[in-house]
């Protein structure tokens, strides 16, 4: 009988270890640790740290354009409505893929010379395609009042979602939920209230530089 595969194993005890010391100071030595198999053994799956890492991160990757898929082919629901299950949909990623969704928003640029670099950041892409979207049509319809254009107000959200890295951490799907909501609600309060503020702040503006 084959033995089982040490992969699923390898690729958990990599993601703390890069999460926990960096890709720099990340070591094959310290990962095989984690499992209790020599280094040796790891390049019976990979062959090197960099392609490592790149296994790592590229099942939360793919996990969050597949997600990304059904939310698109949702064409009933308000934007509001999507947009909040956007949240949703990353801080379950966070959770579901925990500590390997943060080892890529810290440490894919590590591998910007590698040949599939550029598959990531064709990821990237298309999320931050979908975010700009959504509040475009948001703006569009009504919906949302914005303080800025489409785009900086994507990035603006994402960034405050990837800021996620630094403090979260699981806590079941019911309390990951519910602070995915909490996130969402103060977020939605700049995207409806953010252009009359925008407005009141230059009125406030021309009337301290009057005479």
């Amino acid at each position: 009988m084959p033995r089982p595969s040490r992969w699923p194993e390898i690729l958990r005890a990599a993601s703390e270890e890069f999460r926990e010391k960096g890709y720099e100071n990340a070591t094959l030595e310290g990962i095989g640790a984690r499992v209790g198999i020599l280094k040796g053994s790891i390049y019976n799956y990979v062959g090197s740290k960099e392609e490592l890492l790149l296994a790592v991160v590229e099942q939360p990757a793919r996990a969050l354009l597949s997600e990304l898929d059904k939310l698109r082919a949702d064409t009933q629901s308000s934007v509001t409505t999507r947009l909040q299950e956007l949240v949703r949909m990353q801080v379950r990623i966070f959770s579901e893929w925990y500590p390997a969704a943060f080892v890529y928003l810290r440490h894919i640029g590590h591998v910007e010379n590698s040949p599939r670099f550029a598959e990531f950041r064709e990821m990237d892409a298309q999320y931050m395609a979908a975010v700009e979207g959504l509040l475009a049509e948001g703006a569009a319809t009504g919906e949302f009042s914005l303080a800025s254009d489409p785009r900086t107000v994507a990035r603006l959200i994402v960034g405050m979602l990837d800021w996620m890295q630094h403090w979260f951490t699981p806590r079941g799907e019911e309390a990951d939920r519910a602070l995915a909501d909490e996130v969402f609600a103060m977020a939605l309060g700049g995207l409806i209230a953010g252009g009359s503020m925008r407005a009141m702040l230059a009125s406030r503006a021309r009337g301290a530089g009057a005479p």
